[in-house]
């Protein structure tokens, strides 16, 4: 008796288990980018010689991932969903971001007749990321992991993505859709907070959507609420920083791409190593090592897409003006080109190259030119 009761249980568990994974909808996904890459730069400052490497990398073009993400209908309009996305580097197999094993994207969402609400870590909208990622419409190459080019090294807007965010996705009308994003914490494990995230930046976004027919204009404001820790520095954050982003594309008929952005900003804090590129060791040389810290700005870029032999011909021209506390003026151009070939509707092979020259001109009249190239060849395959 007691052995029949025991198996109608776990008969009746097992038929729930059953029924639950048939209702809920989860697949698992990736994207594996490996590179070779050549990399001139050319300090322009006394005593640092030219540097050239020919090295392996993970993800030029594309970030190498692999998640899981699921819905389930609740019925009446309403569905739930998640997304956990693991970086990985494909050249040595080790986690990105930090080692985080979700740190690309790690969140819940609420779907219904009103729009989509998100909670958890996501990218911001002024990235090429995520489901949400605006600044797809407006970057030529998709080049961002490239040091010596690329739509991130002429702006100022962080790329990235925040820890502890809230985001909201209005309904589309009329081809606008709308989107509001606030983080309480960017970074859990940079700072400690006290209170609502007083010792900690905080994040705080508001973006519109445009589509309809052949155009496509995103529109992407956004702040950086620098922490209190901050003051506590030599150089303490005076203001929050701000960037606001306005660009589109445009598609002809023969599917040739015209695509265009300009942002203006305000006291946002650089990162030199990462957003430097060819270009570091001369501009923190100049500078004494204080780099780029706290800038004002504003940047444009020129982008074309061109079908070609089966693949897309792209090409882009941007520059960026800014100067930052000690009145250090930064101006950098950009030139680069790419073509895109699929193999299949899974894999493709690129290559891309591209050259920029930074001109650092300090308060004294002394200045340098750092500048150098980079090529870069690939294979992207999704699964």
């Amino acid at each position: 008796m007691k052995k029949s009761l025991l198996a109608v249980t776990l008969g009746a568990a097992l038929a729930g288990l059953s029924f639950t994974a048939t209702a809920a909808e989860v697949e698992v996904y990736g994207l594996i980018d490996t590179s070779l890459s050549y990399v001139h730069s050319d300090a322009d400052r006394p005593g640092i010689d030219s540097t050239d490497s020919f090295t392996m990398e993970n993800a030029k073009e594309f970030g190498s991932r692999f998640g899981i993400k699921g819905s389930e209908d609740l019925g009446n309009g309403y569905k739930v969903g998640f997304v956990l996305e693991s970086g990985i580097k494909s050249d040595d197999g080790s986690l990105d971001q930090g080692g985080k094993l979700f740190g690309r994207e790690s969140h819940v969402d609420l779907h219904g007749p009103w729009g989509k609400l998100s909670f958890g870590l996501m990218p911001v909208f002024g990235s090429t990321l995520g489901a949400d990622g605006l600044f797809r419409a407006i970057d030529p190459l998709f080049a961002n992991y490239t040091v010596a080019f690329g739509s991130g090294h002429v702006t100022a807007s962080s790329w990235t993505r925040v820890d502890n965010a809230v985001s909201y996705v209005t309904p589309t009308f009329a081809g606008f859709t709308g989107y509001a994003m606030y983080s309480f914490k960017n970074n859990s494990a940079a700072v400690g907070t006290e209170g609502h995230g007083g010792e900690s930046d905080r994040y705080a976004a508001l973006a519109a959507r445009y589509m309809q027919g052949p155009l496509e204009l995103v529109l992407v404001g956004d702040t950086t609420m620098y922490g209190t820790y901050r003051n506590a520095g030599a150089n303490p954050s005076k203001n929050d920083g701000w960037t606001v982003t306005f660009g589109g594309n445009y598609s002809l008929e023969n599917n040739i791409k015209f695509l265009a952005f300009t942002q203006f900003f305000g006291d946002m804090e650089l990162n030199t190593a990462v957003r430097s590129g060819v270009g570091k060791e001369g501009i923190l040389d100049i500078t004494q090592g204080s780099g780029y810290g706290f800038v004002d700005g504003f940047g444009v870029g020129l982008g074309i897409h061109v079908p070609a032999g089966n693949g897309v011909l792209k090409g882009a021209l941007a520059y960026r003006d800014m100067d930052n506390r000690q009145n250090t003026d930064f101006t950098r151009w950009v030139a680069s080109a790419g073509y895109d070939y699929p193999l299949s509707k899974r894999t493709a092979v690129y290559v891309m190259g591209g050259y920029s020259q930074e001109k650092v001109e300090l308060q004294g009249g002394d200045s340098a030119k750092p500048s150098g190239y980079e090529l870069t060849s690939g294979i992207v395959h999704r699964f």
